[in-house]
């Protein structure tokens, strides 16, 4: 009986990190409408950022980072939590009465948040006990790495910053 308990409860904490990661990335491309041009680079740099320190963390190249590739579950579940564990480190900053380090916090909160629900997706692709799930989570990663990748060459200033209004 408490095996059946335990799986009902993993079933709802996998829907509800698909759903969450659905959610984000929806608010995230309302985001990039709303502040423009400027927005728009400024997220594509801090998602470029995180994506160049993950990469140097875990010796991959900064594609495979974007993507969430080339690492085991255990590494992905290490990232996703130091990245949502970054993430609550940054949101005070983000009511700094400094313009500056409110900007930087802007950035590097965008990298930690996506970057965040694309590893936390790919180790539960991985680690799913049903293929229903794994099959959700592995649709939705991939569009957050498509997501990722884009916002990335927009703010390396490969892609223009227009190019960011064709995610939605």
């Amino acid at each position: 009986m408490l095996g059946w308990l335990m799986r009902r409860k993993l079933r709802k904490v996998i829907d509800s990190d698909i759903l969450e990661a659905r959610s984000m990335l929806s608010t995230m491309k309302r985001k990039l409408h709303k502040e423009g041009d400027e927005g728009t680079l400024a997220y594509g740099e801090g998602i470029g950022e995180v994506a160049g320190l993950l990469a140097k963390r875990f010796g991959i190249s900064i594609p495979d980072a974007l993507e969430a590739r080339g690492l085991n579950w255990d590494q992905l579940d290490d990232a996703s939590r130091d990245l949502f564990a970054a993430l609550a480190k940054v949101h005070p900053m983000l009511d700094s009465p400094s313009q500056s380090v409110r900007s930087i916090a802007h950035k590097q909160g965008a990298g930690c948040l996506v970057l965040g629900h694309l590893y936390r997706l790919r180790f539960v692709t991985q680690q799913a006990p049903e293929a229903q799930q794994q099959t959700a989570a592995a649709a939705m990663a991939d569009q957050i790495a498509e997501f990722a990748r884009i916002m990335a060459e927009i703010g390396a200033r490969v892609r223009d910053p227009s190019d960011a209004r064709g995610l939605a």
